[in-house]
């Protein structure tokens, strides 16, 4: 359910994004007059989408990562290899979420110059995909722990298995 709601916000936040570029450029270039607004929302809204496709990306497996090593590994040497890749992966979520509030918080009383909008709704991308991310982790790792084979193997099987249904 939770990548439902990444996947509805990053699908309309891209087309935001999408028709405010339109409309600015045609506003500039056909009209000669300028949205001087449209910089801050479009810097906010790539924020939220780069954050949220973040946790998208997670979700479907497409970080960079480089199986060459996990396949050459026995067994019990994929499964160390996975949990510690999970624990950095969480590491960094994390410090997305402390620091990501700490910045919210930080900015929570200052304002855009042309919009005059509150800077911390710029912030709280971080912390709000930063717990979406863990929470995908640890829906990862029950996953595979119950998989009985390989994390790597799993993997695999997953997508073989989405690819033909």
């Amino acid at each position: 359910m939770l990548d439902r709601f990444f996947e509805a916000v990053a699908a309309l936040l891209l087309s935001a994004i999408t028709l405010l570029a339109l409309t600015a450029v045609i506003a500039r270039y056909l009209l000669n007059a300028s949205l001087s607004w449209s910089a801050e929302v479009l810097v906010g809204l790539l924020v939220y989408v780069t954050f949220f496709c973040g946790y998208l990306a997670l979700r479907k497996g497409a970080h960079l990562r480089i199986d060459v090593v996990a396949a050459c590994l026995p067994a019990r040497g994929q499964w160390v290899l996975f949990f510690l890749n999970q624990a950095l992966i969480g590491v960094v979520c994390v410090v997305m979420v402390v620091w990501g509030l700490e910045q919210t918080l930080t900015f929570s009383h200052r304002t855009t110059l042309m919009l005059g909008a509150p800077q911390w709704l710029f912030y709280a991308a971080v912390p709000i995909s930063g717990v979406g991310m863990l929470l995908e982790l640890i829906r990862q790792c029950i996953t595979v722990g119950k998989a009985k084979v390989p994390p790597y193997e799993a993997t695999r099987q997953a997508a073989l298995e989405e690819g033909t249904s």
